[in-house]
């Protein structure tokens, strides 16, 4: 697995000044502005455990709790002392993981999304860990554009392949289970493809 062999290096890599740590700049911002006192928060695809490390930080009472699929990835972010809890498993596999009836007030899915092949099916389990009314923040490379599929053309190539959804396409996909209230772009450079948010509730 691609992930496993990239696990020791990916805190250093060139798409983290650029891509992930905007993202994650942005996705601290968002959960400033929900106002939670105490929560019990999901990062799915957490890889290093980067995001889940800050949030750490700022909000020690949250109970915080990262789901990958690379078993290398978690053991860096196990090195790091987060107090978080770990979940090796892949939400994008046959196998449903009960998480013993435990239900998020937040999950976030943080450039991800793109490498799952089995998206509605990804999407049926994070409705099901969702609370009620719970929060899901999503954010991706999106491809709305031929020079966003250029680039994203190049970077496939240093990952597993995916399917970086436009604009249109994500909110049709997701639009059965959930209500986006909030969205939002970034771009820090622009040799940088399109990085899209969606900030969602489940629908009533």
């Amino acid at each position: 697995m691609i992930w496993n062999k990239l696990a020791t290096k990916y805190d250093r890599l060139w798409v983290q000044k650029y891509s992930l740590e905007p993202t994650r700049r942005k996705v601290m911002v968002l959960i400033g502005g929900f106002n939670f006192q105490e929560a019990t928060v999901l990062d799915l695809g957490c890889g290093t455990g980067q995001l889940l490390d800050e949030i750490s930080r700022v909000y020690p009472r949250y109970k915080l709790y990262g789901m990958d699929k690379s078993e290398e990835m978690l053991k860096v972010a196990k090195s790091k002392k987060i107090k978080a809890n770990w979940i090796h498993h892949n939400i994008d596999s046959d196998h449903i993981l009960e998480l013993d009836g435990k239900t998020f007030d937040l999950i976030i899915c943080s450039h991800s999304f793109p490498y799952y092949k089995k998206k509605e099916h990804v999407l049926n389990q994070v409705d099901k860990y969702l609370k009620e009314d719970g929060i899901a923040i999503f954010t991706q490379a999106s491809i709305n554009n031929h020079y966003d599929n250029f680039v994203m053309k190049m970077i496939e190539k240093t990952a597993e392949s995916a399917a970086y959804l436009s604009k249109a396409a994500f909110k049709k996909l997701v639009s059965r289970h959930f209500t986006i209230t909030y969205t939002f772009t970034i771009h820090e450079k622009w040799f940088m493809p399109s990085i899209c948010g969606f900030v969602m509730r489940k629908k009533r």
